[in-house]
């Protein structure tokens, strides 16, 4: 009998965002006698996941055992930390989930240790960070991209917005995200179960997904909805996640007067009742590399509004979807939500069918991912 494909699976943090819940799903699509999976992260944030990979076999390897004042001293222990991994595991496949340039370093290793299949698999199209230290960033994003970018073999991109950030000579292949979608199929009686639970029975609910942090951008997400409540008194807005963020987002609510109409509900591995309580869903992010949690939303019979120009068009599989522009006020996203308001749900079994045509699939992305990790291109 021939021995599994041992696997090194990189992410940067394992906490509950799209990237390690795909791969949470995607796990039990890989039999364990055929693929032995090293799930290494340098930081651990959550154990929502913990059960889904126990279930599939999978080790996780946490890299750094305290946290660093800098990111730059940060990332030089946890270069030499995932050399030590690497060098000792003996591996068939690595790969790579990298956001930004400089997480390519990791994959020096991989191609020193002579690991045959080294994957880079773009997940973001931007930097998470803004003011003077964004320069810096893109800088060191720029300069890595250089000089690591040939230490992989195989180059993915979850969008074409991500394959270009990363790729800047164009070669790579878009792997679409895999969804769950079944899971997200509207349930009227859970909905209204949820809503009850949450005190929302009569209300207008905008709801949100996302880690609480620059990239999801909660700050006018808020300004959206201060508008839309001072204009409809049964507006609430529910925000799901947590994140470093979140402490300024309590303090931005208070300032406003509107804490009643808040609801945090925390993180979950049980997102689909949290959708289905929402009447809308609100995502002006500042950039995604492509935005998984969009695609739930549409199959979740939601109707969506997004930042436009900063999120792959892909995303879009339905027709209840408005592209908005970020820098548009607060009041022209409070009007679309408005404006629709009164319209029917949108026909969550409509937008299951176009979301497997449209090729989101979690089956298709696994038996892709088996073929490269295999050894094909």
């Amino acid at each position: 009998m021939n021995k599994p494909i041992r696997v090194f699976w990189y992410c940067e943090k394992w906490q509950p965002g799209g990237i390690q819940k795909v791969q949470a799903n995607l796990l039990r699509s890989f039999k364990a006698d055929e693929f032995q999976f090293d799930v290494v992260v340098s930081q651990k944030e959550t154990e929502l996941l913990d059960k889904a990979l126990a279930d599939c076999g999978a080790r996780m390897i946490v890299t750094l055992d305290r946290r660093y004042g800098g990111p730059a001293r940060r990332t030089l222990h946890n270069i030499f930390a995932v050399r030590r991994v690497i060098r000792s595991g003996a591996y068939d496949v690595a790969h790579f989930n990298v956001c930004h340039g400089v997480e390519l370093i990791y994959s020096f290793w991989a191609w020193l240790y002579g690991v045959p299949v080294r994957i880079a698999h773009c997940r973001n199209n931007d930097i998470g960070a803004g003011g003077r230290m964004r320069r810096v960033k893109i800088a060191a994003h720029r300069l890595c991209r250089r000089l690591f970018g040939r230490c992989t073999n195989v180059h993915l991109a979850n969008s074409d917005l991500a394959g270009q950030w990363l790729f800047s000579d164009g070669r790579y292949r878009v792997l679409k995200n895999g969804v769950d979608a079944e899971a997200f199929r509207f349930d009227p009686q859970r909905r209204d179960e949820e809503r009850r639970r949450l005190g929302l029975e009569d209300a207008f609910v905008v709801g949100h997904v996302g880690h609480f942090n620059y990239q999801k951008n909660h700050e006018f997400l808020v300004r959206i909805f201060d508008v839309v409540q001072r204009r409809r008194a049964d507006a609430r807005l529910l925000l799901v996640g947590t994140g470093e963020g979140e402490a300024q987002v309590r303090s931005q609510i208070e300032a406003l007067g509107i804490a009643d109409k808040v609801v945090f509900y925390g993180a979950t591995n049980d997102v689909p009742p949290a959708m289905w309580a929402m009447d809308a869903f609100v995502f002006p992010s500042r950039f995604e590399g492509f935005g998984n949690v969009l695609i739930e939303a549409q199959a979740a019979g939601l109707r969506c509004y997004a930042s436009e120009g900063v999120i792959p068009r892909e995303v879009c599989v339905t027709e209840d979807f408005s592209w908005l522009p970020l820098d548009a006020p607060a009041g022209q996203w409070a009007d679309a939500l408005l404006n629709d308001c009164g319209a029917p749900r949108p026909d969550s079994a409509g937008a299951l069918e176009r979301i497997r045509r449209a090729g989101y699939d979690l089956a298709d992305m696994a038996a892709e991912l088996k073929a490269i990790y295999r050894g094909g291109r």
